[in-house]
Parts: structure tokens; sequence; C-alpha cells
């Protein structure tokens, strides 16, 4: 999700600090109550800058766990989380994703 920008900050402040509510302001400018809030707070902390973090969320390469899976295809989920340290879960959905199974067939003899 990317962030709102600056200008749109700084209306939503000015707004309030010339004696709107943080209601109308939500209303106004199509944001959620809480964001307000959050607005306010940033600005007197000094500023309205969004955070740089956003898309560096990603820890695991598809491309390092493709090779992985070339490598190591009888490893687990549980084996990848030590590799990679990430969750069983973030390496399941990264799998799911990539279209790669982690399904085994075995045949079973009829004759049991």
């Amino acid at each position: 999700m990317k962030a709102y920008g600056v200008e749109l900050r700084k209306r939503v402040v000015s707004f309030v600090e010339e004696g709107g509510s943080k209601l109308e302001a939500a209303r106004r400018f199509k944001v959620a109550r809480q964001t307000v809030y959050t607005y306010l707070a940033m600005s007197k902390d000094g500023s309205l800058e969004p955070k740089k973090s956003w898309g560096s969320w990603r820890k695991l390469d598809p491309e390092r766990l493709r090779k992985f899976i070339k490598e190591h295809a009888d490893s687990t989920l549980m084996e990848m989380e030590k590799v990679f340290g990430v969750s069983h879960n973030t390496i399941w959905v990264r799998l799911n994703k990539l279209g790669i199974t982690l399904k085994t067939t075995h045949k079973i003899s009829g004759k049991r």
C-alpha cells in the first residue's frame, strides 16, 4: 500500500489546527479518523514525511528459493526455515506463488 503524500498530510493538519474537527477532516479528505490522529501526532514531532521503509519487507528471494529446491528437492519446510531464517509459513506462501509444490506421491501396493 502506498503512503499518502505530504501535501495531503499538511492540509489535514492545517484544517484541524484552524478549528475543524478531526471527524470532519477525516470525512473531507477521505481518510480514516485514526489517520488524522496519526498526522497530528507526527506534526507535533516535526515531520509529516512517510516512512522510508516501503517495499523492503521481503526477506525471501524467490530465485534463491528455486535454486535451493533444485539442489535439495527432499527438504522439508522446517529445514528450509532454518536455512533461510524465516517462518515456514513464509516459505509455504512463496512456494505457492512460484507454483512449486512439495507434495510427494508414494505408490502403495495393492497387496496389503
